[in-house]
């Protein structure tokens, strides 16, 4: 859900750093744009899911959701990254 917000203000982001040749110094700035929820969500989730594994039974409902919570945070990251560096110039 955060991408469907971020994803029109990371096309404005786009729209404004690159120029009309194609070429942009501030390439970092699409996927920042682009990420910046995804990944404020996916750390509050990771945040909130290791007290709760380490609390918790591994038979409860909240050991289960939580460790449900870091695999989806997980997957936002591995998502992320591979753009984000691909944007930055990095590889």
């Amino acid at each position: 859900m955060s991408m469907f917000l971020t994803g029109p203000l990371s096309m404005f982001a786009m729209l404004m750093t690159y120029s009309d040749d194609g070429s942009s110094s501030r390439r970092w700035v699409t996927p920042l744009v682009l990420f910046s929820l995804p990944l404020l969500f996916a750390s509050l989730a990771l945040r909130l899911a290791l007290p709760a594994l380490k609390g918790s039974p591994r038979t409860s409902g909240n050991w289960t959701a939580a460790a449900v919570a870091l695999c989806i945070s997980g997957l936002v990251f591995a998502l992320a990254l591979g753009p984000a560096l691909d944007n930055m110039g990095l590889f």
